[in-house]
């Protein structure tokens, strides 16, 4: 097994120490922020995003206006957060959750203002369908026009990956940078959900950077494959829904190491 050092780099040594650092945060305090056992491959974006994401509201007379996060973070890598929320919305929405499903459909969209929808669009998103898929579930729609919406949003969050494009490798490294914080900020280390959105988003991180991964050619990725699948089994096979116990804390972290481990092998 080759080790590149490019990679160990960006994964951080910590994803290769069982994520000490992440153990030790783990708890729900502090939220997306602090150290993780997988580092972003693109730190000034993130850290622009999480400003913006976490950030944002109206200043003071004088004050400097938030950056729009939609400005600050790579297309192919909002693209990607896209996904994960529409993953988790239609999950959710499949296992009659409709407010919860509702609610990461809202999420998908509402976090980039107007202004910073542009290169999303041009890309191929079409934010109409989500306002539907939303509408569809708030207003108690049949099962058939209700599936029918949310089909109609995976479908356009395909076209929107596609058309983003980007490295895979590098964008399943930023998806479990962010799987691991929601987790951190979802489950407490006494294996508690005390953020139930925060748990379901670390899910639709995990099952959009497995559905990457299930991309890449099986004999260079086979072991990267069976650990993300590994990752996504430690929720329900319907997805993140409501009465489900977490895996603990370490052994989400543990996993975390393994599958940073595998990326390492990867150029």
């Amino acid at each position: 097994m080759t080790y590149t050092p490019k990679r160990w780099i960006r994964l951080g040594l910590g994803a290769a120490l069982l994520g000490t650092a992440g153990l030790s945060a783990c708890g729900g305090e502090g939220g997306e922020a602090g150290e993780t056992a997988i580092a972003s491959p693109a730190g000034a974006a993130q850290s622009g995003e999480m400003a913006g994401e976490m950030g944002e509201g109206e200043g003071g007379e004088g004050a400097v206006a938030p950056l729009d996060p939609a400005l600050l973070v790579p297309v192919d890598q909002r693209a990607a957060m896209i996904a994960s929320e529409a993953a988790v919305g239609a999950a959710l929405s499949r296992a009659g959750e409709r407010d919860a499903a509702a609610g990461h459909f809202r999420l998908a969209i509402s976090e980039i203002k107007p202004g910073g929808l542009s290169r999303l669009v041009e890309k191929g998103l079409d934010p109409d369908l989500f306002d539907a898929a939303v509408e569809a579930l708030e207003d108690g729609a049949g099962p058939l026009e209700t599936e029918t919406a949310v089909a109609a949003v995976e479908t356009n969050v395909d076209e929107l990956q596609a058309n983003a494009g980007g490295d895979t490798v590098e964008l399943i490294i930023f998806l479990m940078k962010r799987c691991e914080n929601a987790y951190r900020s979802g489950v407490t280390f006494s294996n508690e959900i005390d953020n139930p959105v925060a748990y379901q988003k670390a899910w639709g991180y995990a099952v959009t950077a497995q559905e990457l991964a299930n991309k890449l050619d099986p004999e260079e990725a086979s072991g990267l494959q069976l650990e993300l699948k590994m990752l996504v089994l430690m929720w329900p096979a319907e997805g993140p829904v409501s009465g489900d116990v977490p895996a603990p804390p370490s052994t989400f972290l543990s996993q975390l190491s393994r599958i940073g481990l595998e990326l390492s092998t990867l150029e």
